[in-house]
């Protein structure tokens, strides 16, 4: 007797016992194909190649650097200022850079944070501090287009149109200074061009000791103005 009649006898035979027990074997294709098929059910192919489904959100890692950029500031705001105002974020002073635009007047500032944790923590400052500025997500190419000037760069507002450079330095004398970082061009501040000119210092502390001395001094005969760079 062959295999197929074999196999088509012991399913009817199971058929009728169920019969009498008083329950039913159900019939498909499947139960068909599987009974009279004369090759051996496969295994479903499992490839050791895939990668994992990606976690869900909630779920993703934490760690590595995040970005974000800080809204509603103002010129004379301090990268120490920021770094108070978020505490629990773990920022430091080289994680702190603020954008300024072409006639050097604050946009934002961009923040490098440590982890995910350090980002959130500083949402919760922001709560908790009364939300005077605004933090919103940024990326890794927003942060690296923004200038660092690091507390060290000086801005000098109001120079008169004919000044030479030798009156520049002369307003700088007394401090130390990179002669060679000494940047004078014209822009717009409001209404009209100003010509404003930028120098570097060795040391935050330089830079800061030069603003205090230096802010509203004379250049030929225009009181000028001077402001730290973040």
């Amino acid at each position: 007797m062959s295999g197929v009649v074999r196999a088509a006898l012991r399913y009817k035979s199971s058929v009728s016992a169920s019969f009498q027990r008083g329950f039913v074997i159900p019939i498909s294709s499947q139960n068909l194909v599987s009974c009279f098929s004369t090759e051996s059910q496969k295994p479903p192919s499992q490839d050791s190649t895939a990668s994992p489904p990606p976690p869900p959100f909630n779920q993703s890692d934490t760690s590595g650097l995040i970005y974000g950029r800080l809204l509603g500031i103002h010129r004379h705001i301090l990268k120490t200022d920021v770094i108070h105002f978020l505490d629990g974020s773990n920022l430091t002073l080289d994680d702190v850079k603020m954008d300024y635009n072409r006639s050097f007047l604050p946009l934002g500032m961009m923040l490098q944070f440590p982890s995910r944790n350090a980002y959130d923590n500083a949402l919760r400052a922001l709560v908790r501090n009364g939300r005077f500025y605004k933090l919103e997500r940024a990326d890794r190419s927003q942060w690296d287009t923004v200038t660092p000037y690091d507390g060290k760069t000086i801005l000098i507002k109001g120079i008169p149109r004919n000044a030479q450079f030798d009156d520049i330095e002369h307003i700088l004398s007394g401090s130390e200074y990179d002669q060679s970082s000494i940047n004078i061009f014209m822009r717009s501040d409001g209404y009209e061009p100003v010509r404003m000119a930028t120098v570097r210092y060795p040391s935050r502390t330089q830079a800061m000791n030069a603003f205090i001395t230096k802010n509203g001094t004379f250049c030929l005969n225009n009181r000028v103005s001077v402001q730290v760079l973040q």
